[in-house]
């Protein structure tokens, strides 16, 4: 069947482009780019199916919900994480005791603080650590709602020009 929404899939690709550049844009702003897993792994994709469009943004990292929503206190956090998180920000130590150590003292301050620490937020840039998803999808609302309006007024307009005409 002939996709007579060409408009609205085309906009819904766009705003999903928009989206995830606006992700990765405000997870830079935030300072919480480690390994870079989240933010080059976020992609878009549109789910059709009977009579609806579902635009979805996807990432492989598993630890995408702390970053967003943070950590509360007194959970303490996964030492190989926080390992691997050392490396990735290239936190120089001596030896693998040295490395445990700093692991061990960034999982007791999180224990206390949560996630995000006060620490944390002092090195963000724009002086938030968490709702990445929430602040760019805010952001561009009215943006994506007239896109939206906009793409489905063009296809039912070429879809009434298609029709046949009366005589």
């Amino acid at each position: 069947m002939k996709n007579i929404l060409k408009t609205f899939d085309r906009a819904m690709n766009d705003i999903g482009k928009r989206l995830v550049k606006g992700f990765r844009s405000e997870l830079k702003e935030q300072n919480s780019i480690a390994t870079g897993g989240l933010s080059s792994s976020l992609k878009s994709n549109i789910k059709h199916s009977l009579g609806e469009s579902t635009l979805q943004i996807t990432t492989d990292a598993k630890y995408v919900d702390i970053v967003n929503n943070g950590m509360r206190s007194g959970t303490f956090p996964n030492l190989t994480a926080i390992k691997k998180w050392i490396d990735a920000k290239g936190i120089s130590y001596s030896g693998e005791n040295e490395k445990e150590r700093i692991a061990v003292n960034i999982a007791k301050r999180i224990a206390i603080e949560g996630l995000p620490t006060k620490g944390g937020i002092q090195k963000s840039k724009n002086g938030r650590k968490t709702n990445f998803i929430g602040i760019v999808a805010e952001a561009y609302r009215r943006t994506n709602d007239n896109s939206i309006h906009k793409a489905i007024a063009k296809d039912i307009d070429n879809i009434f020009k298609q029709l046949p005409k009366q005589i």
